[in-house]
C-alpha cells in the first residue's frame, strides 16, 4: 500500500516552484501511533531545500528516477534534516549535470 502526502513549499523569492509536490512513501516506512515516518523530516527538508535552491519539480524527479530522496541519497548517521538537505541538494546537482 503506498500513501502520499503534499510538500507546500514556503519559498517566497522562487516564484517558479511549484505551489505544491506529491510524493509517495511505502507505509512500510509508517512509524506506529502517528509519530512521522523515519527520515520523514529529512526528505521534506531536502526537497524544499531542492526547490529553493532552483532546482524545478520535474528535475527533481528526473533525478531521483521514481526513487525517495533519501533513497537515492541516504541519510548519513546523526545527520540533522538540515545538514541533510544541504548535502543532499549538492549532490543532486551533481547527479543533475552528469
Amino acid at each position: 500500500m503506498r500513501t502520499h502526502t503534499t510538500l507546500k513549499s514556503t519559498t517566497p523569492h522562487n516564484r517558479a516552484a511549484p505551489q505544491g509536490i506529491l510524493f509517495f512513501e511505502s507505509a512500510l516506512d509508517e512509524a506506529p501511533a502517528g509519530d512521522l515516518p523515519r527520515y520523514h523530516a529529512h526528505g521534506r527538508a531536502a526537497l524544499a531545500n531542492a526547490l529553493d535552491e532552483g532546482l524545478m519539480a520535474d528535475e527533481v524527479e528526473q533525478i531521483l528516477d521514481g526513487r525517495k530522496i533519501i533513497d537515492a541519497f541516504p541519510v548519513w548517521r546523526g545527520e540533522s534534516p538540515t545538514d541533510y538537505a544541504a548535502r543532499a541538494v549538492a549532490e543532486m546537482f551533481v547527479a543533475y549535470l552528469q
